[in-house]
């Protein structure tokens, strides 16, 4: 891969032009977050809780998981914009994230959640779910209220001046009266539409009592209207059906890639690859496994209580196996057949392969300067998403969610989820959209462009039900990117493609610890998986292996072996044997009568039969 400077120049300014974009309009989203209280903190804080309550916490499993507001976040971006939302935040000391501490025993109902805010330690909310059938003494209506205001006042400051009501109403059961009171705050009033009667956004403190007993309470819950969350539903409904399409579609490359593997199974390159993505497969398969222990939290905060916990262990080891096999999968078979196919199509480009650096080596200075390209379209791929989003928060009423922030904050390692999702991410998608799915379209369709707009659409509408509104637009924006990593598949091979996208897929899951308020462990170890492929490179670089290609040759085995020399003498002679046949024609005569194809066409090189390898 040779980039003279006037390349190297162009891509560094456009680098920069491209963080520039991406400080002015992406960055102000990620430095309002607030992570100060880490995970064992917010437990920590919820076990003090829970002991003011006079309860043991020491008698219950404890789960402790990231969450959001994610209703009032799109909401509020929807009515106020992003900006309005940060107002609201400032104003109302609203929290839009939080951890959710759950104390629960197996089998039983009773259970305990404490919320707290991840900005500043507090409990904004706290459940204790009983049984229906739980006595407690009797109260009247007036007593529980007084009861809830005088709660709320000594925990949260509240003022009923400043608040309607909202909610006031009595669940009897059996053995008690559960009395249920909610006040909405007087200056939160937010439409979402000029019509009439469509509901308004607001703010609510409540609290519910049963006898003695602050049953639940919630600082500020933000109230969205029904029709916004049907409105909200139609539009999904379209991300919905673009994905499905766009499935259906990569479900059909994929089954495409399986059959040419298969066919192309004794194909040279797909051979001498077949070692490298085995290893791939299985360091993804790993990941996928650790993946699973890195989110134990989320794994006890999901057992549903009812059923036996070893059985939904088994089912969830069941299903995770299952899952990290098909990813796994995804991995090997587009990679073996778009080696194979690469080579066929591009016959004129084949260092844009890994087989290229199979064939060399991965430690050269030539790879160094892939992996450093990697960082520019990595940066230029903010900058792209950055002008693509913008336009559409301005013209076409595009908003973003935040939910994707508290994707990987539940892990023990965040760092680890984060490469984890990076990893299979960009080896997946790009072996199966860039190196399979282009060469394919190419020999299907006889034009790279074409095959390139068909792989970057599907690549784009298959990501149409993330949390980005209108559900169409994400499609558009991933399309873009895809346009631009074809191209830079196309013109300086596999390993850019591939470090941008891991890059970009990590920065996204980890900003928030790095350009937020956090902690320094979270910021340090964030930043390390970002430098992981710098290290790789400066390592090619020192070691600068020199870059000559191998000849592509079979790998035997001892049995294979001594086939090879059978054939060999065979040939030599009988040279009548292959004489005026096309070499194709030779291999696939004596493979029929049970030899390895290999074994044929290495015969065939070394006693100096003419043979084709592409």
């Amino acid at each position: 891969m040779n980039i003279g400077r006037k390349t190297w120049t162009i891509l560094a300014a456009l680098s920069i032009l491209s963080f520039a974009l991406w400080f002015r309009l992406s960055y102000p989203q990620l430095e309002f977050v607030n992570f100060s209280i880490g995970r064992a903190k917010a437990a920590q804080i919820a076990v003090e809780y829970l002991r003011s309550r006079r309860e043991d916490p020491a008698r219950f499993r404890v789960a402790t998981v990231f969450s959001a507001d994610d209703e009032a976040d799109r909401y509020l971006q929807y009515t106020v914009g992003f900006d309005g939302l940060i107002r609201f935040i400032q104003k109302h000391h609203f929290d839009l994230f939080y951890w959710v501490v759950r104390f629960f025993r197996e089998n039983e109902k009773e259970e305990y959640k404490v919320f707290v805010s991840s900005a500043t330690g507090e409990v904004i909310g706290f459940q204790r779910i009983i049984d229906d059938s739980a006595a407690r003494a009797p109260l009247e209506r007036d007593e529980a209220r007084r009861k809830a205001v005088g709660f709320l006042k000594e925990q949260f400051r509240f003022d009923p001046a400043r608040y309607a009501v909202k909610g006031d109403f009595v669940t009897i059961l059996d053995n008690r009266s559960d009395f249920s009171f909610s006040w909405q705050k007087n200056d939160v009033q937010i439409p979402w539409s000029p019509q009439e009667n469509f509901g308004t956004g607001k703010l609510i403190i409540s609290a519910k009592i049963a006898g003695q007993e602050i049953l639940s309470f919630a600082k500020n819950a933000f109230l969205v209207p029904d029709q916004f969350n049907r409105y909200l539903a139609r539009i999904q409904d379209t991300g919905k059906i673009l994905s499905q399409g766009a499935y259906i579609l990569t479900l059909a490359l994929f089954t495409s890639a399986v059959f040419f593997m298969i066919v192309r199974r004794n194909h040279l390159a797909t051979h001498m690859t077949k070692r490298f993505y085995i290893g791939l497969m299985s360091f993804s398969f790993i990941l996928s496994l650790l993946a699973v222990f890195n989110q134990w939290q989320s794994v006890l905060f999901e057992y549903g209580t009812t059923g036996d916990f070893r059985v939904y262990l088994g089912q969830l080891t069941l299903q995770t196996l299952i899952t990290a096999l098909f990813i796994s999968v995804a991995v090997i078979m587009p990679g073996l057949a778009g080696e194979a196919l690469h080579c066929q199509v591009f016959r004129e480009e084949k260092e844009g392969s890994f087989l290229y650096y199979l064939r060399s080596t991965f430690f050269s200075r030539e790879a160094a300067r892939a992996i450093l390209l990697g960082y520019g379209v990595w940066i230029i791929m903010l900058g792209i998403q950055s002008v693509i989003i913008g336009l559409g928060q301005r013209y076409a009423g595009v908003w973003v969610e935040h939910a994707w922030m508290n994707n990987l904050s539940t892990a023990y390692l965040p760092f680890l989820a984060a490469f984890t999702l990076g990893f299979k991410a960009s080896f997946t998608e790009e072996l199966m959209f860039r190196l399979f799915a282009i060469s394919f379209g190419k020999k299907v369709l006889g034009n790279t462009l074409a095959a390139v707009v068909i792989s970057s659409l599907m690549w784009g509408f298959s990501h149409s039900n993330y949390p980005v509104f209108p559900m169409w637009f994400r499609g558009i924006e991933v399309t873009c990117l895809g346009l631009f990593l074809s191209w830079v598949y196309l013109r300086f091979g596999i390993i850019p493609a591939i470090v941008g996208h891991y890059l970009f897929d990590v920065f996204w899951n980890c900003a928030e610890y790095m350009l937020g308020v956090t902690r320094p462990f979270y910021f340090f170890s964030s930043l390390s998986v970002l430098l992981l492929p710098s290290a790789w490179a400066a390592t090619a670089f020192f070691l600068n292996k020199k870059t000559e290609l191998q000849p592509m040759r079979w790998r035997m085995t001892r049995h294979q072996f001594y086939n090879l020399e059978v054939l060999k003498t065979f040939f030599r002679q009988h040279p009548e044997a292959v004489r005026g046949k096309a070499p194709q024609q030779v291999i696939d005569e004596i493979s029929c009568h049970g030899w390895d194809p290999a074994v044929v066409e290495a015969a065939m090189e070394d006693a100096g039969v003419p043979t084709s390898t592409a």
